[in-house]
C-alpha cells in the first residue's frame, strides 16, 4: 500500500482486527470513505469493515455479526450491538466505533430509500456504492487496494465525484435521493467537482427527496453549513431544482425581483461564507433575510400570513421544525435573528436601564447575537450604532451596574455571606 499511512490512532484498531481474522480465517478489508480518505491524506473517521469467511463456514450474512462477537470476546469487550436484518454489527475498539458490515446487494421499492439486502460478492458490493471515490476496499492481509470500478483511484487524483455506474446515474439516485446532497456535501468538503453526467442525474431526480426523512436532510445541512464556504454547497442545491424541496423559502428569496431583493439571496450566501464557523451562527444568517422580508409580505405570503410580533419567531419555527431540529436550538436560531434585527433600533437616547433590558432579553445569546449583528451589518451608520452599543454594554459590566443587584433580606444571609456570627 504505497503511499497510504494508517493513522497512529488506528493503527491498534486495525492490528486487532488483523489479527483476529487470520486467526479466525476470515477475509477483512477496509470500505468506503476511511479509505478515500487515506488517499488525500484527510483524517478519517467512521472506519467499517467489510467481513467474509471464517472457520466455521456460517452463514455469509453474518460474517460480521461473527466477527464482532469473537473481537468483543477476545479484547473482553462490551459485546457488539448486531442488526441481523442487514448483517451489520457496531462495536467500541479502542473508544472508537466500528462498523462491521457484509458484502450486499441491495433492493428498493419505488417509496422508500431503505433497501432490502441480500448477501452478494465484493464487486457488486463495491457497484452498489454511490461514487467511485468511496468504492475502494483495502485488503487487510496483504495491504493491496481493490478498485472495482476502475475509476475510483483516478477519481481521487483528479478530485472528481462520479457515481459508480455512469450509465445508470440516474437510478443511484433514485433509489437513495440523499446520494443527492451526500454528493454536494462531499464536493463541497473535499474541493471536488461533481463530474456533469452525475449532476445532470442528480437534477433530474431531485424531486425524489420528498421520501427522505427530514432529520437526514437536516445533518447533511448541518455538516454543509459547518464547512467551508457553505455558499458553494447551496448554490449547487438551487442548480439542480432541490432547494425548493429543501428550503423552498430560502428559494422563494432568490426568485422574488421586488423591492430590491434580487440580491437577498447573494447577500445571505455571503454572510454564511463570512461568519465564524458556528452552526447556530450560520443557521441564524440562512434565516435572518428569509424572515426579515416574509414578515413584509414580500414573500411567502400565501404559506406564512402572520401578522403578530412574533412572525419571525413563528417562521424559524416552523422552517426548523420541518426539518426536526431540537427546540433548543430553534429557539437560539430565533433570539439570534430577533434580537439582531433589534439592534438595528438602537440609537444614543436608549437609557442604561434599556440597554439592560435589551441584554436580558438576550440572556445567554447576548454575545453571539452582538457578533452577528456585527457580521450582518456593514454599512458604516450600522456599525457605529453596534459599535456604541457594545461599549455601552462593557462600560455597565465594568461599572458592575450591568445586572440589577440583588437585596440583602435577611441577617441569616448576612450571616452566610460574610461569614460572620450573629451579634
Amino acid at each position: 500500500m504505497k503511499g497510504i499511512v494508517i493513522p497512529d490512532g488506528y493503527k491498534s484498531i486495525i492490528y486487532k482486527i488483523f489479527v483476529t481474522a487470520a486467526e479466525n480465517e476470515f477475509d477483512v478489508y477496509i470500505v468506503g470513505g476511511f479509505v478515500r480518505d487515506l488517499f488525500i491524506n484527510r483524517e478519517p473517521k467512521d472506519l467499517d469493515i467489510m467481513v467474509c469467511g471464517g472457520k466455521n463456514k456460517t452463514d455469509g450474512k453474518l460474517a460480521g455479526i461473527n466477527f464482532s462477537k469473537i473481537l468483543a470476546n477476545k479484547y473482553k469487550l462490551p459485546p457488539p450491538v448486531s442488526f441481523e436484518k442487514f448483517g451489520t454489527a457496531k462495536l467500541l475498539l479502542n473508544n472508537k466505533e466500528v462498523e462491521f458490515v457484509m458484502p450486499r446487494k441491495e433492493y428498493y421499492d419505488a417509496n422508500s430509500r431503505n433497501p432490502h439486502t441480500q448477501l452478494a460478492s465484493l464487486k457488486q458490493d463495491a457497484l452498489r456504492r454511490d461514487f467511485t471515490i468511496n468504492a475502494l476496499f483495502l485488503r487487510l492481509k496483504d495491504m493491496k487496494i481493490l478498485d472495482f470500478t476502475r475509476q475510483g483511484i483516478e477519481d481521487i487524483k483528479n478530485k472528481i465525484i462520479r457515481v459508480t455506474d455512469i450509465a445508470d446515474a440516474e437510478t443511484i439516485f433514485r433509489q437513495d435521493p440523499l446520494r443527492i446532497l451526500r454528493a454536494i456535501r462531499q464536493s463541497l468538503q473535499l474541493d471536488f467537482k461533481i463530474e456533469p453526467r452525475t449532476f445532470s442525474a442528480m437534477k433530474m431526480s431531485s424531486t425524489r427527496i420528498k421520501i427522505v426523512p427530514s432529520k437526514r436532510i437536516r445533518d447533511e445541512i448541518n455538516k454543509i453549513l459547518i464547512a467551508d464556504n457553505p455558499s458553494k454547497a447551496f448554490i449547487l442545491i438551487l442548480k439542480i431544482n432541490l432547494l425548493n424541496n429543501v428550503i423552498p423559502e430560502l428559494q422563494n428569496l432568490k426568485q422574488t425581483r421586488k423591492h430590491s431583493l434580487a440580491s437577498a439571496f447573494a447577500r445571505t450566501m455571503k454572510i454564511i461564507d463570512s461568519i465564524r464557523n458556528d452552526i447556530v451562527l450560520r443557521m441564524a444568517a440562512l434565516m435572518h433575510d428569509i424572515v426579515e422580508y416574509s414578515k413584509h409580505k414580500k414573500l411567502c405570503v400565501k404559506t406564512y400570513p402572520y401578522k403578530s410580533q412574533n412572525e419571525n419567531g413563528k417562521e424559524i419555527e416552523l422552517i426548523l421544525g420541518r426539518l426536526k431540529y431540537s427546540k433548543e436550538f430553534i429557539k437560539k436560531t430565533t433570539s439570534i435573528v430577533q434580537n439582531g434585527i433589534y439592534v438595528k433600533t438602537y440609537s444614543s437616547q436608549w437609557t442604561d436601564g434599556m440597554v439592560r433590558k435589551f441584554a436580558k432579553k438576550c440572556g445567554n445569546e447576548l454575545d453571539l447575537i452582538m457578533e452577528f449583528s456585527e457580521a450582518y451589518y456593514a454599512k458604516n451608520d450600522e456599525r457605529i450604532k453596534i459599535n456604541e452599543l457594545k461599549k455601552r454594554i462593557e462600560d455597565l459590566k465594568s461599572k458592575n451596574t450591568f445586572y440589577n443587584s440583588q437585596i440583602l433580606t435577611g441577617m441569616e444571609e448576612v450571616i452566610n455571606i460574610f461569614n460572620n456570627p450573629a451579634g
